[in-house]
């Protein structure tokens, strides 16, 4: 908590408000997964959610019994992947820009490359149909997140081959995302195992140019150390010989920098907007610009990629939940398509949240939202 005693009044918005609103937004979310079948999410968490969510360590995950065995090596063979296409237009930073626009939707069940090809391959179509061109498809490690949930959006190897296939022939780019859920202590008391799997992923798809690596969903614990573990991460992925984007993150910590030997890597932040944060359109838009714009707040999207000359990727947003009212729906959605503005005009990646047979934001409030220029599709061809 050193660094919150060291903050402007200006950051302090940013940093412990901001934080706070997000625990909560985190619990709503818990509770809608639960109707999805996705979460049994016990309320006893509530203090311990919260006091991650503001840096306090938080222990009680990293204590619970592994009930699910861990990802496996990939296999030898490679029989269902494609050869890798040679004209692809890898994502680059460029100046604080990504050299592609980048935009598209996650929440799609990796598994279900595997179990139902059709299904899978309907959802990147529907998004490539709305001019987009990335997916962002869910899997949980099992040591990120709760056995039901590691079993429900499972990893499996023929599953990622299969996506990495279906996503080059549509000519979408694939965000590859380690997807924590919750469960703090991870990417520290884990460490080995995290960075062993990346290594099998590593050197398993360097080849695959349309794919973009999204080293740890949502970190838990603010911690000083943040920096060096995802440090660890881009020095063994360009050790491998991936040259991707990768992307970092410190959830609602502050900002860090990297140095990579690639130049290639972003920042991230998840922006959800709700009644709290947006309570009208004029408040909701406002929230959207010092999130993302405003170079005075210095934990902005703006601000560190001033700072620290990386790219920006917000691989998670839009509107949190599900609005009680025309009101609530007409802020929410002016703050996320202000979102969407500052992203297109400031060439951050991003990517809303969330699509698949689990939840419905994709045909809600995304058949909603307009875009204002080409998203090209792996080869430089138009989506549409």
């Amino acid at each position: 908590m050193k660094w919150l005693l060291r903050c402007t009044l200006g950051e302090l918005r940013s940093t412990l408000v901001v934080q706070l609103c997000h625990a909560m937004s985190m619990l709503r979310k818990s509770q809608a997964l639960v109707l999805g079948r996705m979460h049994n999410f016990a309320t006893s968490r509530t203090l311990q959610i919260l006091a991650c969510a503001i840096g306090v360590q938080c222990t009680w995950a990293a204590g619970e019994p592994q009930l699910v065995a861990s990802i496996p090596p990939p296999p030898e063979s490679r029989a269902l992947l494609p050869t890798p296409l040679s004209n692809v237009v890898m994502v680059k930073v460029v100046d604080g820009r990504l050299n592609v626009p980048v935009g598209g939707w996650g929440g799609q069940r990796l598994i279900q490359a595997k179990t139902d090809a059709e299904k899978f391959r309907g959802y990147l179509r529907a998004v490539k149909q709305r001019g987009l061109n990335c997916v962002r498809p869910l899997f949980h490690p099992p040591n990120a997140a709760k056995p039901n949930d590691a079993e429900w959006a499972r990893f499996d190897w023929e599953a990622m081959d299969q996506a990495v296939a279906m996503t080059q022939e549509e000519g979408l780019y694939f965000l590859v995302d380690y997807h924590n859920w919750l469960v703090n202590d991870t990417i520290h008391v884990h460490e080995q195992e995290w960075l062993q799997v990346w290594g099998w992923l590593a050197n398993r798809y360097k080849n695959y140019g349309h794919l973009i690596f999204e080293g740890f969903n949502e970190p838990q614990n603010q911690c000083a150390c943040m920096s060096e573990h995802y440090q660890k991460w881009v020095n063994l992925m360009r050790s491998r010989g991936a040259q991707q984007l990768c992307v970092v993150s410190p959830f609602w910590g502050q900002y860090f920098s990297i140095k990579d030997p690639a130049a290639n890597w972003a920042q991230c932040r998840h922006h959800y907007f709700s009644p709290q944060n947006s309570p009208s359109a004029e408040k909701g838009r406002g929230e959207a610009d010092w999130q993302l714009a405003n170079t005075s707040n210095k934990n902005s999207a703006a601000a560190v990629v001033q700072q620290f000359g990386c790219g920006f990727f917000m691989t998670e947003g839009g509107i949190e939940g599900k609005p009680k009212n025309e009101t609530e729906r007409v802020a929410e959605m002016a703050a996320v398509q202000r979102a969407i503005q500052i992203c297109e005009q400031h060439g951050y990646g991003w990517c809303l949240w969330t699509h698949g047979d689990w939840a419905d934001g994709f045909d809600t409030y995304g058949v909603q939202i307009k875009i204002s220029m080409s998203y090209p599709l792996i080869t430089g061809n138009a989506a549409r």
